[in-house]
């Protein structure tokens, strides 16, 4: 099989920001400069020390085990450690881009960065060395040090615009689901042509939606086996039917928006159930910068940065989550024509999805912007060895000894009566598992998974939520005691 084209470009910006796909290079950026990279390992001449020897038809694995020579630090979906400083997943942007061989002369580069980007000398070093214009890492961002499940976007990202085609392939055995498979093309598509190839696969994005090994289920189970079914998802989902247009009309309208450069900020109306609003009142406007949808059990939130219903008053500018069925009405506005303290182009276009995710993994709870405290809970031993150990909460929590607990309240709760109830609690129960997990202060998610709990989980510290799910259990029992 022979190849018409080696990928032999340098990355300069226009080529960085074909591969982006139109967006903003300053968002971007550190993925575009990776698809270059892949291309290379893929595509690029014998002379290219990034050039990796892959079949016509290749796996992800087959890509990975060739270009990673610390292959077994990739298998997972985690970000692997620093390794050996020669490894690809060691290198920052600046060594793919600036490296001597296929790489750009970097004060070029950074000048015509500058220039199209409208962006300082300070603020792309950022860039380069973090992945972001504003600092908020100790550590250098390492391009490849991404999980399994960043670099299967990548291909997809790859395939949508052109430079690969996939196809399902089946194993030997009938029954087994079908893998994804990646085909090399003939002739690579124009990198400088007006706009990118418009082919959709199909499933080709759930990964992207689905943050976990879920989306694997859709990948090996979307079509019928032998004209039969056998995977079906039942989320529950409360928005009433009456409601559907509304909602269609506001999803549209978000696509518009995001598909816009930049993007704009919104004026929505919306009602506050935390506020004690009902969805017959009028609500309250409130200017903000939408990010992303999550659906989180129940209904779809639009993650937003600007004026919250914290306070009831609009007066706080941060994160918040907004149920869009209750979002009443949406007005796309002109930033000209906004004038508020911390909310900005500038500031705003830093605010991002991957932003969400990272602050979503520092500790558990659905409303990442709330503070994050330190939470020590008791699980009965053998409710823990049914239903937490083995699961991805065990790996999200941190195991302790009932010694580690114990020292942990001596230190913490400074009220006597306190301390001493609590260390009562913990010399009673010495067999049972404990465990210490940061999670999202004020969190009904956290407060409902604890509920669900019951009898096989106890709150021990901090003392205020362990109050309130005493007060909870108490005003229940109120309700069937008689």
């Amino acid at each position: 099989m022979t190849i018409a084209d080696n990928f032999d470009f340098p990355p300069n910006i226009e080529i960085l920001q074909r591969l982006a796909k139109g967006s903003s290079l300053k968002q971007t950026l550190p993925k575009a400069v990776r698809l270059w990279v892949i291309l290379r390992s893929i595509y690029g001449s014998q002379t290219d020390p990034v050039k990796i020897e892959l079949e016509k038809e290749f796996t992800y694995k087959d890509w990975s085990q060739s270009f990673f020579a610390d292959f077994d630090n990739h298998k997972n979906y985690k970000v692997p450690e620093k390794y050996d400083e020669n490894y690809p997943c060691t290198k920052t942007i600046s060594d793919w881009l600036f490296e001597p061989i296929v790489g750009s002369n970097e004060q070029e580069w950074k000048r015509s960065f500058i220039q199209f980007c409208s962006i300082t000398e300070q603020e792309l070093n950022n860039l380069l060395n973090f992945g972001s214009t504003s600092v908020d890492k100790k550590e250098k961002l390492r391009l490849f040090a991404q999980t399994r499940r960043n670099f299967h976007n990548d291909f997809k990202a790859l395939v949508s615009m052109g430079f690969l085609q996939v196809k399902k392939f089946k194993s030997n055995h009938d029954l087994n689901p079908p893998a994804t498979q990646y085909i090399k093309v003939s002739s690579l598509p124009k990198l400088l042509r007006d706009s990118p190839s418009q082919e959709v696969i199909e499933n080709e994005y759930v990964g992207d939606i689905i943050q976990n090994d879920l989306a694997d289920f859709f990948d090996d189970f979307s079509r019928k086996i032998n004209n039969e079914q056998r995977f079906f998802l039942d989320l529950e989902y409360i928005v009433h039917h009456d409601l559907s247009r509304k909602i269609n009309d506001f999803r549209q309208k978000l696509k518009e928006i995001w598909a816009k450069q930049p993007i704009p900020p919104l004026k929505i109306t919306y009602v506050s159930a935390r506020n004690n609003q009902a969805r017959k009142d009028n609500g309250k406007d409130y200017i903000v910068y939408p990010v992303c949808i999550y659906y989180s059990q129940r209904a779809p939130y639009l993650f937003a940065y600007g004026q919250t219903p914290e306070n009831n008053n609009g007066t706080i500018i941060d994160w918040y989550d907004y149920r869009i069925d209750r979002i009443k009405y949406l007005k796309v506005l002109e930033w000209n024509d906004v004038n508020l303290p911390n909310f900005s182009l500038k500031v705003c276009e830093l605010k991002t999805p991957t932003e969400i995710e990272k602050k979503r993994g520092e500790a558990w709870g659905f409303n990442f912007y709330r503070p994050k405290d330190v939470l020590i809970i008791r699980f009965n031993i053998d409710f823990h060895n049914l239903y937490i150990k083995d699961t991805e909460r065990e790996n999200f929590f941190t195991k302790i000894y009932h010694k580690m607990a114990q020292n942990f309240i001596t230190r913490s709760e400074d009220n006597l009566e306190r301390r001493c109830e609590l260390l009562r609690t913990i010399q009673a129960h010495p067999r049972d598992i404990y465990y210490r997990v940061y999670y999202r202060r004020n969190d009904y998610d956290i407060i409902m998974r604890l509920r669900a709990w019951g009898p096989n989980v106890e709150v021990l510290y901090p003392w205020d939520l362990r109050q309130t799910m005493k007060e909870d259990i108490e005003k229940t029992w109120a309700l069937y005691r008689s």
